[in-house]
């Protein structure tokens, strides 16, 4: 079958046990982005019950020492709220009995574009660089299919709706007929906001996106669905950057709005389906409304280097492809710099791909008629959120279908899907290799068939898991929606696979084994044993459900597919240790040295206090640094540990700046800018040798906002010149094991001293 097979092959590492480190392999600039997901220090967003009463919310919360509550949420898609505090942590807050799901508020990015900005003068030049050939957009609009009716939320710095191909104006009676402000035209992550009614862009990335989706230009040029009706929600000021709970309130925001679709082309590194925005995102699909979001921009990662938002379930997270035509032939291929999935509970991801490379689109500007080429996931994913909208406008919505309808026009937009061929890291297309599911999903979308098609596939998608806990048996459910009775047939086709894991390397002693960035992989032809059904003839209306992993190929002309991935080895047995080569890594001092006794002396020419680097070679679910009394075992651990039991002094809480650091400038004074172990949902970072190590430098503070060193960080307690001892303990969350089992964590744990000045 299409059926995208990425089965990875198996590979038994050898055991790094030298630190030093070997060579450095750089990846090219800009493809990598080394930045993790930032936390804002002492944030949180919490989820209520169903059963506290929404009046009560704020109540409740700030009823607890030291909570103060910034935002609540009122929705039946999210009901909770946004808290700032110095004594808790995620442990903690879980531990109250109206909270039934905690996140800290992490800030994210607009997936920048990879091209610089490229101004094209002559509108005419637009043809040169269409894509609507490609992707059977452009024999819908001969037939006269153009969204009409379909209402597209855009999430993202709000549009320069005067521009003439965007309607010219803001309100009912124009194309962007809605929306909302909520930061502020001046304002920058961190900064107060100052949110109003006009969603005008200031800095040109929604505008472009909003182009993509229903941009009609006098000149002729047209975006994906250009009668849809446009609805901007901006949640970026004058910088890049922005916060979960504002994408949340967008999001919560355009869903009252009873928009049809909804896309975001904002994420990070992630791979978590159950982030906060990416839950929301889910709930957003179930209830009907299409949700499009951005795959991300990381190829040069290699595969399992997901993003965030897009990893929501019944999310459909877009890659993007390379698409261009002259004199000479056709290319279509992935984009180099598209990120490759699946998630870290080894889903499916990304679904579906899309045109994203040197993309024609509106830009601001005091002409109201300025145009430039960019290339990204950004640009991929409105143009799916235009498919979407095209469907909308010849079908209807969740209106006609109901709740499952963002589901299964999901379903046939993975479904109809084209391949395309394995690119190399030189960007030249190989001929006798297709991309794999990792890298585009479903394939290139054809938005012909997504629109005209009537076989219907209700299905989840082929998620094989691993070898020990592989999924054999696979169903779908095939539905005739069409008028004549049709018979299907199954096939199957293997899509490429690779080896995954790097070996063990003595050039790259301390850091190998790890897995491949994109550099370092080769295609694999790796068949698959399948069972197929026979022939199923279904009359008008009828629906039978298919064991097997397939393609169906229908008597009426009409093909559909079902990507599916997998592990060919047991991963976790593989990632007991997920850390790469010897990490983690305990220091300290600025000459990094290897030791465990500390004075907590902060001062510019000392910087004595533990810092821990670790390099991940799969995504973490949990890690956690726990301070416990001398003497601490692991047959006394418990989870989550409560302070007080079992010499229990509670979890650190790291200086939020340290990643990226090489030293704590004491004359800053922001020592007490912190954040609060555990962490959650931390993706992978070993990458390559060198660079992109995750940092924690611990200052003596606990999560409750004590300190371990008595003295100089308290007025209440004098220094104490004697010796202090403890027990340390720093361990990840093995993939797929029981948190409440010791032997499930993977790190370190040593007794520590704290020394007199």
């Amino acid at each position: 079958m299409r059926a995208s097979l990425s089965l990875v092959a198996p590979l038994i590492c050898a055991v790094a046990i030298n630190p030093s480190v070997g060579l450095s392999i750089i990846p090219e600039e800009g493809e990598v982005d080394g930045d993790l997901l930032l936390v804002q220090p002492r944030q949180y967003i919490v989820e209520f019950a169903h059963s506290v009463v929404p009046t009560t919310k704020r109540d409740i919360l700030s009823s607890y020492n030291d909570v103060k509550v910034l935002k609540t949420f009122e929705s039946e898609i999210f009901s909770g709220a946004k808290l700032e505090t110095d004594v808790d942590n995620i442990d903690t807050l879980l531990a109250l009995p109206e909270v039934v799901a905690a996140w800290p508020n992490r800030k994210v990015h607009l997936i920048a574009p990879i091209n610089a900005r490229q101004v094209v003068v002559n509108q005419s030049e637009a043809d040169t660089y269409d894509v609507h050939w490609a992707t059977g957009v452009e024999s819908l609009h001969e037939q006269g299919m153009l969204g009409e009716g379909a209402k597209v939320g855009i999430i993202d710095t709000g549009v320069w709706y005067t521009h003439e191909a965007l309607g010219g104006g803001f309100g009912t009676s124009f194309k962007v007929a809605g929306g909302y402000d909520f930061v502020g035209d001046d304002w920058v992550a961190g900064s107060k906001r100052s949110p109003d009614g006009d969603p005008l862009d200031q800095s040109g990335h929604g505008t472009h996106v909003a182009g993509i989706v229903a941009g009609e230009s006098e000149s002729g040029w047209v975006g994906v669905a250009p009668k849809s009706t446009i609805y901007s929600y901006k949640v970026f000021g004058a910088g890049d950057g922005t916060y979960e709970d504002i994408i949340i309130e967008a999001m919560l925001k355009a869903f009252e709005d009873d928009v049809d679709v909804i896309t975001i082309s904002i994420g990070g590194r992630g791979g978590w389906a159950n982030s906060v925005w990416a839950v929301v995102a889910s709930r957003i699909a179930d209830e009907g409304v299409v949700m499009t979001i951005g795959a991300g921009n990381y190829g040069t990662g290699g595969p399992y280097y997901a993003s965030s938002g897009s990893s929501g379930e019944n999310v459909l997270s877009v890659a993007s492809a390379e698409v261009s035509k002259d004199g000479v032939g056709e290319t279509k291929q992935p984009s180099y710099f598209s990120s490759w999935g699946g998630l870290y509970d080894l889903q499916v991801k990304p679904d579906i791909a899309a045109p994203g490379t040197n993309i024609f689109s509106a830009w601001p500007g005091d002409s109201n008629s300025e145009f430039v080429l960019l290339s990204g996931t950004s640009m991929a994913t409105p143009y799916i959120a235009g498919v979407a909208a095209l469907y909308v406008g010849k079908h209807g919505g969740r209106k006609v279908y109901g709740k499952d309808f963002a589901k299964q026009l999901s379903m046939k937009i993975v479904a109809t899907g084209s391949a395309l061929p394995w690119l190399w890291y030189n960007q030249t297309a190989a001929d006798n290799f297709i991309a794999p599911v990792h890298q585009v999903g479903g394939g290139l979308v054809d938005a012909e068939k997504v629109v005209q098609y009537t076989t219907g596939l209700n299905f989840q998608k082929f998620g094989l898991n691993d070898t020990l806990h592989f999924k054999s048996s696979q169903g779908i459910t095939i539905e005739n929606t069409g008028t004549e009775t049709v018979t299907y047939s199954f096939e199957v086709e293997d899509w490429s696979g690779f080896q995954m894991l790097k070996d063990y390397d003595p050039l790259q002693v301390g850091e190998t084994p790890r897995i491949r960035y994109r550099a370092e992989m080769e295609p694999l032809s790796i068949g698959a044993q399948v069972e197929l059904p026979g022939l199923m003839t279904l009359s008008p209306g009828q629906k039978k459900k298919a064991n097997g992993r397939v393609i169906v190929k229908a008597s009426n002309g009409e093909v559909v597919a079902v990507p599916y991935q997998g592990l060919a080895f047991n991963l976790k047995e593989q990632m007991r240790n997920p850390f790469a080569g010897t990490y983690p890594w305990l220091r300290s001092t600025n000459s990094y040295l290897n030791k465990t006794s500390w004075t907590f002396d902060l001062s510019s020419g000392v910087q004595d206090f533990p810092k821990l680097f670790l390099k991940a070679n799969w995504g973490l679910r949990e890690i956690r640094w726990d301070i416990y009394d001398a003497g601490f075992k692991e047959k006394d651990w418990e989870y989550p540990p409560v302070v007080g039991r079992k010499g229990y002094l509670g979890a650190v809480a790291p200086w939020a700046n340290s990643d990226g650091r090489s030293s704590y400038n004491p004359n800053l004074g922001t020592s007490n800018e912190t954040f609060t172990m555990p962490v959650f949902d931390v993706t992978r970072n070993a990458l390559v040798t060198g660079g992109y190590t995750t940092s924690y430098w611990w200052f003596g503070k606990l999560a409750n906002g004590s300190y371990i060193v008595p003295g100089e960080y308290t007025l209440t307690s004098p220094r104490n010149l004697g010796l202090m001892y403890y027990s340390m303990r720093f361990a990840a969350l093995i993939p797929f094991a029981n948190p409440e089992n010791d032997n499930s964590w993977s790190g370190l744990t040593t007794a520590f001293t704290i020394l007199p000045r």
